[in-house]
């Protein structure tokens, strides 16, 4: 994985960033650290989320100054309770970034009820309940909504990820929902389409015999990293994008235009 880190500016400066999904366990960083680390390089205060709190405290001592709190998506009261404590905390909500999510693999006929149950709350309904109860603050504040989602969303990716596939396209449609039903109220909502990234989680998918195959399958020659999928969220967040509403930008290097 790349040692590239976050670029550093004031673009979201005496800003409130919430990020669930914002914590990584050992290892190298998750798509949701670098996430919380980009928004506080870039001049924001952040809460870190996650569904266990030594997760979010790693990224909370790399960023130096953040408050921590431990929610579990699937369950609505402890969402509620993560945001209540969040407004009790900093007063406000300027950006709520949604990074749940799960790939679940397994041949369609073999899913189970309980899998497809776990995998939409887990990648799709998790990120309607934090809505849901942020959106009152963020219209205080004409806030930024960004929802991390996935190519596997718009096309095969040549695994069987039947239950992913759909809960992410859940996920681009409630995303595009939110924008549009709120738009006039000053809300923004956009979501990110990562292709293949060098991630510790890519890697457990990939062939450990074949690691490059994942390169090569990119039409750039590499993954991207959890950077550039950070950078997109900050760019998203932040008044560059001020006319930015309901897109799902994908950030793969081409991959999802190959046929």
């Amino acid at each position: 994985m790349t040692d590239r880190g976050p670029s550093r500016s004031e673009r979201l400066a005496g800003r409130l960033c919430v990020v669930f999904g914002g914590g990584a366990p050992n290892g190298g960083v998750s798509v949701g650290q670098a996430a919380a680390l980009a928004y506080a390089a870039a001049g924001a205060e952040v809460v870190v989320v996650d569904a266990r709190h030594e997760n979010g405290h790693r990224t909370a001592a790399l960023i130096g100054d953040a408050l921590v709190i431990e929610a579990d998506v699937t369950d609505e009261a402890s969402v509620a309770a993560a945001i209540e404590r969040t407004i009790a905390t900093h007063g406000r909500i300027d950006v709520l970034h949604n990074n749940v999510g799960v790939p679940m693999s397994g041949d369609f006929a073999t899913l189970t009820g309980e899998q497809w149950t776990r995998g939409m709350a887990l990648n799709c309904i998790g990120a309607a309940l934090t809505t849901r109860h942020a959106l009152p603050h963020l219209i205080e504040r004409g806030g930024a909504i960004v929802n991390v989602s996935s190519i596997a969303a718009i096309r095969h990716t040549g695994m069987n990820y039947a239950i992913y596939n759909a809960s992410k396209a859940a996920l681009d449609q409630m995303t595009v929902a939110v924008a549009l039903e709120y738009a006039a109220a000053g809300i923004r909502a956009n979501a990110i389409l990562p292709g293949l990234l060098d991630t510790d989680m890519g890697r457990s998918l990939a062939d450990p015999d074949d690691l490059s195959a994942r390169n090569r399958r990119s039409p750039t020659g590499a993954q991207g990293d959890v950077w550039d999928v950070a950078n997109a969220a900050v760019f998203l967040a932040s008044d560059e994008a001020r006319y930015i509403n309901g897109h799902l930008l994908v950030v793969d290097g081409g991959l999802s235009r190959r046929c």
